[in-house]
């Protein structure tokens, strides 16, 4: 599946890279919509997370193969960038942002005293393992103050992302989370606000949390008055 992200002008597809244990390359394409040049530098970034779940960077040029580093669009036009990896995949998960950075092009004596607004894209590179192994652990589920409240530990080899909750049959669903990954070794708490409908039984519900690699359940009875406090 493909996806595309805007940004100012200019548009990412698709907006995630995985590298399978057999996958030697991959591409993105950045779209000019605007009438004038686009300038665009890349900057390649070494992601990691602790074990309370945040995230950490370190500059990294050459782990990755990724071409042109530095190219202009012309106006209406697209460019391709080209992704390699250096080397085949083992038992642990790489991760990196690869940043589609604008690049100000404010120049002459007209420009004094301007400030250039610029974008900034990181598009999220995994190199999977070569034994994939998914095992999220959903805990410790609350409704405190209007909201539902969890944790989630990642003691599996990969990295997974939330795409979505589901609260029983007609409780509703919540599809916008503060953080979206979770790397493997690492915990998070979560607290998500719970829509007016999951209030509507006076029954223990399921609840499901779908990531992109599972799905994971657990019952929970929901007071019908704690959705009035959200």
């Amino acid at each position: 599946m493909c996806f595309q992200a805007w940004a100012g002008q200019f548009a990412v597809s698709p907006i995630r890279i995985e590298f399978s244990a057999k996958d030697k390359s991959q591409a993105i394409t950045v779209s000019n919509n605007a009438d004038v040049p686009l300038r665009i530098a890349l900057d390649l970034r070494r992601w990691t997370q602790d074990e309370l779940g945040v995230d950490q960077y370190r500059s990294t040029a050459d782990e990755l193969v990724y071409f042109p580093r530095q190219f202009e669009v012309p106006p209406r036009q697209k460019q391709v960038i080209r992704i390699g990896r250096k080397s085949a995949a083992d038992q642990n998960e790489l991760a990196y942002r690869l940043y589609i950075n604008e690049q100000p092009e404010i120049a002459g004596a007209d420009s004094k005293g301007q400030v250039a607004m610029v974008v900034s894209f990181g598009v999220p590179v995994f190199l999977r393992p070569a034994n994939p192994q998914a095992k999220l652990r959903l805990a410790d589920m609350k409704v405190e103050n209007g909201a539902l409240e969890f944790s989630l530990s990642n003691p599996g080899n990969t990295t997974q992302r939330l795409n979505r909750l589901l609260i029983g049959k007609t409780g509703g669903e919540v599809r916008q989370f503060e953080y979206w990954y979770l790397h493997p070794g690492a915990s998070r708490k979560y607290r998500v606000a719970l829509p007016a409908e999951a209030c509507d039984s006076d029954k223990p519900q399921t609840i499901e949390l779908e990531t992109d690699q599972q799905t994971l359940q657990q019952t929970l009875l929901i007071p019908v008055a704690a959705c009035k406090n959200s």
